[in-house]
C-alpha cells in the first residue's frame, strides 16, 4: 500500500470496531500514527487489537478511552494526539466516526434521549472540531461519517437520523469557514448498508425487505463491507483530494435509496 501518510498523525473516534477500526487500519497501513478510540470497557479489546495490527504495519498508535460528549475525554484526544505526532505537534486529520445508535419511536422520545443522541453525534463532533483547529496542520483534513438513515426513512430513528443528517451540512460550512484560514479539507462520506453490528441489530422484516434492492446494487449483489468504505476515507485524507471539500460521497455502490 502507497505509504503516502508518513508523518501524518489522525485521530479516529470511536475506532474499536466496524468502520471505525478499518478506517484506522488503512490509514495506520499508509504510513500515519493513529489515535485509536474505544468508549465502552466491553471495548478495550477490540481496541488494542486495532493498535496490534497497527504495530504490525509499522505504525505508531495510542489507544485512548474517551466518551466525545464530554470537554474533558475531547481535550485529552487531542492533547494524546500532540504527543503522539511528536516534536513538530501538530494533528493533521480528524476523523468522526463515533456515534450513539438506538432505536425509538418518537412517541417515547424523552429529554434524555434526545441530549444523549445530540452530546455525541452533535454537539461531541462540532466541539472536537473546535479543540482540534488550533493544532490542525496545514493541508489537514477533517471527514465526518454519515449514514444512509440520513436520507431513507425508517420508523424508530428519528433522533439517529437527524443527527447524520446534521454532519451533512457541516462540511459545507466549515470547509467555507475553514478552508482559507486553516488550509483544510472538509468533507462527509455517506455509506450504504455496511455489514457492521449496527446494521444486523435491525428489525430482520426491514432487513428482508431491503434484500431485493441490494441485490440490485450496481457495484454488485451484495451489502457493504467496512473495506470498501475505508479507502473512500483514505482518499479524503490524502494529498490527492486537495480540491475536494464541502462535499458528502456517497459510499453505496450505486444503490438508490428511496
Amino acid at each position: 500500500m502507497t505509504q503516502d501518510l508518513i508523518g501524518k498523525t489522525a485521530i479516529i473516534t470511536g475506532s474499536a470496531r466496524g468502520i471505525g477500526a478499518a478506517i484506522a487500519i488503512h490509514l495506520g497501513q499508509r504510513g500515519a500514527n493513529v489515535l485509536v478510540n474505544y468508549v465502552s470497557d466491553r471495548s478495550k479489546e477490540a481496541a488494542d487489537q486495532v493498535a496490534s495490527t497497527l504495530s504490525q504495519a509499522g505504525a505508531k498508535s495510542f489507544v485512548i478511552q474517551a466518551d466525545i460528549s464530554k470537554s474533558m475525554d475531547r481535550e485529552a484526544m487531542v492533547q494524546n494526539a500532540l504527543e503522539l505526532s511528536g516534536p513538530k505537534k501538530k494533528i493533521d486529520i480528524l476523523v468522526h466516526n463515533a456515534a450513539v445508535w438506538d432505536k425509538c419511536d418518537l412517541a417515547d422520545l424523552t429529554d434524555e434521549l434526545y441530549d444523549r443522541f445530540d452530546d455525541t453525534n452533535v454537539k461531541g463532533v462540532t466541539f472536537l472540531t473546535k479543540a482540534v483547529l488550533p493544532h490542525i496542520a496545514r493541508n489537514g483534513r477533517i471527514v465526518l461519517m454519515s449514514s444512509i438513515l440520513a436520507r431513507q426513512g425508517i420508523s424508530s430513528t428519528s433522533l439517529y437520523s437527524a443527527s447524520k443528517a446534521s454532519l451533512e451540512a457541516s462540511p459545507r460550512v466549515w470547509a467555507a469557514e475553514l478552508g482559507q484560514k486553516y488550509g483544510v479539507t472538509v468533507n462527509c462520506v455517506n455509506p450504504g448498508p455496511v455489514a457492521t453490528d449496527m446494521w444486523f441489530s435491525l428489525d430482520t422484516e426491514y432487513l428482508d425487505a431491503m434484500q431485493p434492492t441490494i441485490d440490485a446494487t450496481p457495484a454488485a449483489a451484495r451489502i457493504g463491507e467496512v473495506d470498501d468504505i475505508a479507502p473512500i476515507v483514505g482518499f479524503l485524507c490524502s494529498e490527492q483530494s486537495r480540491w475536494v471539500t464541502g462535499n458528502v460521497i456517497s459510499a453505496n455502490g450505486g444503490l438508490l435509496l428511496h
